[in-house]
């Protein structure tokens, strides 16, 4: 955790097709501006415009999206949750008064999380890369896929199934989870294979973040994607191999300090029971 200043240029953002995320973009951006506040849209920041903060209005899904966005340019995103579930929001709607009197004041810290780099490489060539904050996805075919884990340069195995995930620690209470796989608590990362046919050697799988992670797509009947934080997507083929380690961009979370680790995974827990 890092100490913050006083936000003076807000960006914000919202949930499309969302009314409740947009009447309360349109509430705080309004305050913010009564008070001379500079505020941004996504695109605006995207462009070049600067902010101290971003403030994204939706779900889990909303401030991923952010994050991503965010990251290279060094601005910590606060997710206020209007969707169902937002584990990763810090706050629900009835606490953005507050929370902007904070922003405003500079009682805030910033909470730096790693992300992982996906590199799409085939025969040599890098085709396509992608930055996650969530996890990354080797799979997501209606077929089952054969893939080959190797890690830090040595074979583990061959898995046929769903495919693979490569969870950060942000990302191990998420898809990571509800596939079987371990909470983490501290920057690591966590492969999970989803729904192994006959691969018993690893369900959940801890290794250090520095670890280099190669999956070979084996798969010849159908071809596999890989999917970064559930959003972003590029289709391979037999031999593709894709590349995870550590991302040399982090991205930032704003803390209010409203509830600790072990609180928040309480709390995503709760929420995850109350849906199903």
């Amino acid at each position: 955790m890092s100490e913050a200043q006083g936000a003076k240029r807000f960006g914000l953002t919202y949930r499309l097709k969302n009314e409740a995320a947009l009447k309360a973009y349109e509430s705080a951006r309004q305050r913010l501006q009564a008070q001379g506040v500079e505020t941004y849209t996504l695109d605006e920041v995207v462009e070049g415009a600067e902010a101290d903060v971003f403030l994204s209005f939706g779900g889990d899904g909303t401030l991923l999206h952010a994050a991503r966005l965010m990251a290279p340019r060094g601005i910590p995103v606060l997710g206020i949750n209007l969707g169902r579930v937002g584990y990763l929001c810090a706050l629900e709607e009835s606490g953005v008064d507050s929370a902007l009197e904070k922003l405003l004041a500079g009682r805030y810290q910033l909470d730096s999380r790693s992300m992982v780099r996906a590199r799409v490489v085939h025969r040599r060539e890098q085709l396509w890369q992608v930055d996650a904050l969530n996890d990354v996805l080797v799979g997501g075919s209606t077929r089952t896929v054969t893939l080959e884990v190797h890690i830090d340069g040595e074979l583990l195995g061959t898995l046929r199934g769903d495919g693979i995930i490569a969870a950060t620690r942000t990302g191990s209470t998420a898809y990571a989870l509800s596939a079987g796989g371990s909470v983490l608590l501290e920057d690591s990362l966590v492969l999970v294979a989803s729904n192994a046919l006959f691969s018993s050697f690893f369900r959940s799988l801890v290794v250090h973040l520095d670890a280099t992670v190669r999956v070979v797509n084996r798969t010849e009947v159908a071809r596999p994607y890989v999917i970064a934080d559930g959003q972003k997507d590029y289709q391979i083929e037999d031999g593709t191999e894709v590349e995870i380690r550590r991302s040399p961009v982090s991205a930032l979370l704003v803390d209010l300090g409203l509830e600790s680790p072990v609180a928040r995974l309480r709390r995503g827990h709760q929420e995850r029971a109350q849906t199903q």
